[in-house]
């Protein structure tokens, strides 16, 4: 990659890692002059880690995750010594009323499980935020309250011994409100199924024809904003799944947005790289290029079902 290359490349880094430090997650806003410092010592870091400049993607992905984590733990920090869970809210976040204390909320009692008072006090920042969710997808009245106290009950149901309860994976209050919008929208599936089923059933009762779509495939009833993944999450999870090249292509088109595939066409070097033969034609060109972004795409498609 030639230097000028190099330093567009650093440039798009600096500004992605410099925006994610002002915003590790929504509803948290840090200070210019902080999210600055949080920035240049990440990228410090991560720069030492490496002889040489890696591909575009992973670079990008680490110095994103990398920088996130490090907000995220800054801020939980200071709240935490300051006694103040509204310390760097964004005040335009008016999704609920304030935040709750996070290290209250997953304290657990060894014999009691969590049980302390700001429990009492989460229903009424996450029901209406759910109930507007699941009145969308048709759930309304004594079933959404049945769909929203189970949701209650997943944050704090432990899965495996490897994955302990929902509640323990944020490290910032505001975490928490798309980590129970997720555990909503599969709570409302399975409602969904189970009234499938019993549709199935001889004189089941009330009628299934409201719903559209097919229960049985998630994605038909999912709620879009609730479940959408950055990029360095869907890199780490798909990581091994593309070749550096098809990284290259993904991050190219659809993550810098720095080139279209016209311009990728264009690129003989590029081109190469890709394994394309010299002197192909443009419309050669374009087609092997079409057909390795739909492979990436399909790859993390598959990679990203559960």
């Amino acid at each position: 990659m030639p230097p000028t290359d190099h330093q567009k490349h650093l440039d798009q880094c600096w500004s992605a890692c410099w925006h994610r430090a002002r915003r590790p997650v929504e509803g948290v806003l840090v200070p210019e002059e902080r999210a600055i410092e949080i920035a240049e010592q990440v990228m410090r870091n991560i720069a030492l880690d490496f002889a040489e400049l890696p591909a575009e993607a992973e670079f990008t992905a680490r110095v994103i995750q990398e920088t996130g984590e490090a907000t995220r733990d800054l801020v939980a920090a200071e709240r935490r010594k300051k006694a103040d869970p509204q310390l760097h809210h964004d005040p335009e976040d008016r999704r609920y009323p304030q935040n709750l204390d996070l290290d209250r909320l997953q304290k657990a009692h060894p014999a009691r499980g969590f049980h302390d008072p700001e429990w009492n006090r989460l229903p009424d920042v996450l029901r209406p935020l759910a109930i507007a969710t699941l009145t969308r997808k048709g759930i309304k009245g004594a079933d959404a309250e049945d769909v929203f106290s189970d949701s209650l009950v997943e944050l704090v149901r432990d899965r495996e011994s490897t994955r302990p309860a929902p509640i323990l994976s944020p490290t910032v209050f505001e975490e928490l409100i798309p980590l129970h919008a997720r555990i909503v929208q599969y709570r409302a599936i399975d409602w969904f199924r189970r009234r499938s089923a019993l549709k199935n059933q001889p004189n089941s009762g009330e009628s299934f024809d409201a719903l559209t779509g097919d229960p049985d495939r998630p994605l038909q009833i999912e709620d879009q904003a609730a479940s959408r993944m950055s990029f360095e999450s869907i890199y780490q999870e798909c990581r091994e799944a593309l070749t550096t090249n098809e990284w290259q292509l993904i991050y190219s088109l659809y993550v810098a947005q720095t080139a279209t595939v016209q311009d990728l066409v264009r690129d003989a070097d590029f081109c190469t790289a890709l394994g394309i033969k010299k002197g192909a034609s443009s419309s050669t060109r374009r087609r092997v290029i079409g057909e390795m972004v739909e492979d990436a795409l399909e790859k993390i498609r598959e990679n990203l079902l559960f």
